[in-house]
Order: C-alpha cells, then sequence, then structure tokens
C-alpha cells in the first residue's frame, strides 16, 4: 500500500472481473447515505394507510477507538524503528488527527448522521402525506446512543412537518431481541465466537487484520465529516480489494451463506413483530398508523439477508465472484432504511410495498411493485418458521 510502513502482503483473493466500482462505493458500508431527491409516489387509486421503518443510524464517528488506536500503535512502532516511510509520517498524522477528533464521541452520531434522518423523514411524509395527518406514531431504538439520536432526528423532523401527529419513542434494553438480536440470540452469537470464515483467506493474518484496520480508518472518515483523501495510501485496485475483502466479511457477518443461517436467522423475532402489525392492520385493529425501528447494520442486513431482498444472496463457491452480487455499499450504507407500506385500493383491497433505501423493490423478487397484503403475510409468515 504505497510502503506506509513496509510492503503489506497482497490481502484480496479478488480482482475486480465486471467493471470498477467507484471510490465512494469503496467506503462499503462505511459511506453516508446516498443522495436523494424523493421517493417514488404510489399510484392515485391507492392510498397509503400504514407505515413500518427499520433503518441503521445515521453517519457518526467511528464505533470505537480499536482501529484507530491500534493503526496508530503499529505505525509508532514503525516510527521507532526508523522503518516509517515520509508518507507513513503523513498517515499517523491523519490517524492522530482521527483520534483527537472523535476523543468523547466515539460512535457518536454526529451532524451528517442527523441530516440523512431528517431528509428520509421529510421524503417519506411527502410520499405518505395522507397517512401522517393525525397519525400515531411509535417508535422503537436500540439502547445504543447514535440509534437513539436517530430516531429523535426522523421523528423530530416528522413532527415538525406534520404537527398534529402523536409521537412516542421508546429505547432500552427490552428492545434486544428486536434491535440487537447479535447480543440476544445465543446461536448467532457461537457463530461470530468461532468465525468459521476466518479460515478462508487463511495467509498472514496479522498484516490482513491491519491492512482492514487502515482500510477502515480511511473509509469512514468521509461519514465522520472529514474528507476521504485516500489517494495517498491506496491505488485504485488496491482501494477497491481492500473494499472487497471488507464487503466479503460483511456477508459471512451479516448474510445466510454456505457456512450458517445464523445471521439471517437472528432475525425471526423482529420479522414475527411486523407480521403482528400487518396481522392487526389488516383487521383495522392496529394501534398506530406508524411504526419505526433504528438500530444497527448489524440489525438491517441480516434482515434483509432473512426477506431474500436481491443483493443479499450468493450462490457459488469462487468467492471471486461474490461481489458482482452482493454490495454492502448498496445494501446498508449509514442511515439504510426499509420501508413497507400497506396501501387500500379503491375496492377496498389491501396492497404492500417493499421500499429498500428509498427506491421500490420486489417483495417476493418477480416484477411486481405491490402484492397483495394477504400474500404478504403469508409469504412472511413461511420465512419466520
Amino acid at each position: 500500500m504505497k510502503r506506509i510502513i513496509f510492503s503489506l502482503v497482497a490481502v484480496c483473493l479478488f480482482l475486480c472481473a465486471n467493471g470498477k466500482i467507484t471510490p465512494e462505493q469503496c467506503q462499503g458500508s462505511l459511506r453516508p447515505y446516498p443522495k436523494t431527491t424523493e421517493q417514488t409516489a404510489a399510484p392515485d387509486s391507492l392510498a397509503p394507510v400504514y407505515l413500518i421503518h427499520i433503518g441503521r443510524h445515521g453517519s457518526r464517528f467511528p464505533a470505537g477507538p480499536y482501529s484507530a488506536s491500534t493503526m496508530l500503535k503499529a505505525l509508532n512502532k514503525a516510527d521507532s524503528l526508523k522503518t516509517l516511510t515520509p508518507l507513513g509520517m503523513q498517515f499517523k498524522r491523519l490517524v492522530e488527527n482521527i483520534i483527537i477528533r472523535s476523543v468523547g464521541r466515539w460512535g457518536a452520531l454526529d451532524s451528517i448522521g442527523m441530516s440523512e434522518q431528517r431528509g428520509i423523514a421529510r421524503r417519506t411524509v411527502k410520499r405518505c402525506a395522507p397517512l401522517f395527518e393525525n397519525a400515531r406514531m411509535v417508535s422503537i431504538a436500540s439502547h445504543s446512543p447514535r440509534a437513539i439520536m436517530s430516531m429523535y432526528s426522523f421523528t423530530h423532523e416528522i413532527s415538525t412537518q406534520v404537527p398534529g401527529i402523536s409521537s412516542y419513542t421508546y429505547a432500552g434494553k427490552e428492545f434486544d431481541p428486536l434491535m440487537r438480536p447479535f447480543d440476544a440470540d445465543s446461536t448467532y452469537k457461537a457463530y461470530m465466537k468461532k468465525k468459521p470464515y476466518m479460515d478462508i483467506p487463511a495467509t498472514k493474518r496479522e498484516l490482513q487484520e491491519l491492512s482492514m484496520i487502515e482500510y477502515y480508518n480511511i473509509a469512514n472518515m468521509e461519514a465522520m465529516g472529514m474528507t476521504n483523501d485516500w489517494q495517498p495510501y491506496f491505488s485504485e485496485q488496491e482501494y477497491e480489494q481492500l473494499w472487497s475483502c471488507f464487503n466479503l466479511r460483511q456477508y459471512f457477518m451479516h448474510c445466510k451463506n454456505t457456512l450458517s443461517d445464523a445471521p439471517a436467522n437472528q432475525s425471526k423475532p423482529l420479522l414475527r413483530d411486523i407480521i403482528s402489525m400487518l396481522t392487526a392492520t389488516k383487521r383495522g385493529k392496529a394501534e398506530a398508523n406508524i411504526a419505526t425501528y433504528f438500530a444497527h447494520q448489524e440489525t438491517v442486513m441480516p434482515f434483509m439477508s432473512l426477506m431474500k431482498m436481491t443483493g443479499t444472496e450468493f450462490k457459488g463457491k469462487d468467492w471471486s465472484k461474490l461481489k458482482n452480487s452482493v454490495q454492502d455499499y448498496f445494501l446498508c450504507p449509514m442511515a439504510a432504511n426499509i420501508q413497507y407500506t400497506v396501501y387500500r385500493g379503491k375496492s377496498g383491497t389491501l396492497y404492500l410495498r417493499c421500499d429498500l433505501n428509498e427506491h421500490i423493490i420486489s417483495i417476493k423478487n418477480d416484477d411486481r411493485q405491490y402484492i397483495k397484503l394477504d400474500e404478504a403475510i403469508a409469504y412472511f409468515r413461511s420465512l419466520a418458521k
């Protein structure tokens, strides 16, 4: 990597086969939420009657000090041994700046993350304006401060746009089975403790980890309000290769894969909660019009996998091709979100639509954007078994 400390090993198994991705996309799931201007309106024949929003927290400072402090320790060691190059000294100053900016704010939602949540809220109100009139909204968040602040940013914006709304917010460890299944699900915890996927790229583990830590520090810079100045440290090919490694790790940690179903199955309590709300809506007994959840990538991406959303599945054994099917920058950037909207047709029939990051997707991976609510509930129940 341009000889910052020493010539780091080629840590990836992959070269790009189907065209290059952009440097912005190379930030992977650490990238800020993509710029979005509006959500697609439903046909005039459909009226929104219920909304479920499942969201990742917005852009934030690095989750914790580990990556920056580990990188700085390695750089300081190289400096003491007189093996640190001028570029290495430059990178050391960058890491020190990351630490200075983050002290007392590790993992905290920043102004970018707050703005992301407000923008999503505004566009949702615009798309579903009749639903929000005199509505009741119930929101829950994980006990993480960045998830709670994301919830407050989103709900505050909605209350500003719709002053008459009744909004109720909750957060706490009692919601862990829904919001932090990675802490509550014993099967998934055992899978993560074993880390069977770590046996796949097996050469020179320590240097691989240091390369990924270098990548993490740089890829997270834009989300914390710094310029993502990657060019002095990586070639385009190296940046893309590092993203490929990071993306592969995200797949094994957060998606159903050839080694385990546990990453997806941990989301079943959340799916069952959603099924109960959709069933109550169908029966006209829903306690609220809008339900929102705010949590983490470790919550949202496994849920996407459980729901078999396009871009979460990989069929094959050639890991060099996984990046062409699963792309974390598309699925789960900061503030990633899934919205399920129930609509009523003029005949009274209820339909369900799904939006991923504010773009309509097919619920059953066919060519339909709206399916009958009864069919959707039956499908969801089959996934929740």
